[in-house]
C-alpha cells in the first residue's frame, strides 16, 4: 500500500473508532480498545481489494526490520529544580516531590501516561500524566 494509502486507512481508523473520544478510564484500558479494533480490522478488506489487511501484512512482513534487543526509552527526560512548595514542573503542570529534596536537581521522565522522578538511582516520585495544561498534582502522602 502506498504512502498516501496507509495515511488515508489511519484517518479512517481514527474517524470510525475515536471519534467521538471513547471514555476509558486509563490510558490502559484505551490501549487495550485499540488492539482489539486492530485485531478485528485484521479480517477487513480496504474497498474491491483481493485480500484482507492481514493476508497484505502477512506479504510484507518477512521484509520488515527485526526489532531491536535493547528497549528503546520512549520518554522524555528532564532535568529540574525542586521549588520551595516541594514540586517540579514539567512542561506546564507541576507534581510535588518530597519536601527533603527542596532546592535540589532531580531528574523526571515523561511518559505518555505516567511521570517518574528520581533524586540520583532513587525513585523518589511516580504521578499519572496530567494532561489539561496549568494543573498541579500533590500526593501529600508520597515517599
Amino acid at each position: 500500500m502506498r504512502r498516501g494509502g496507509v495515511e488515508g486507512q489511519i484517518g479512517w481508523f481514527r474517524r470510525i473508532r475515536l471519534v467521538p473520544v471513547p471514555e476509558v478510564d486509563t490510558l490502559a484500558k484505551l490501549n487495550a480498545m485499540i488492539e482489539r479494533w486492530d485485531e478485528a480490522d485484521d479480517a477487513r478488506r480496504i474497498r474491491s481489494r483481493p485480500r484482507t489487511i492481514c493476508e497484505y501484512f502477512a506479504g510484507e512482513q518477512p521484509l520488515l526490520a527485526p526489532l531491536p534487543d535493547e528497549p528503546f526509552e520512549t520518554g522524555r527526560l528532564f532535568t529540574l529544580r525542586v521549588d520551595r512548595y516541594s514540586r517540579i514542573s514539567v512542561r506546564t503542570n507541576r507534581y510535588s516531590v518530597p519536601v527533603r529534596l527542596i532546592g535540589r536537581t532531580v531528574r523526571a521522565m515523561l511518559h505518555a501516561a505516567e511521570l517518574v522522578v528520581h533524586d540520583g538511582r532513587e525513585e523518589v516520585a511516580r504521578h499519572e500524566r496530567l494532561i489539561a495544561k496549568g494543573v498541579c498534582r500533590l500526593d501529600l502522602d508520597g515517599p
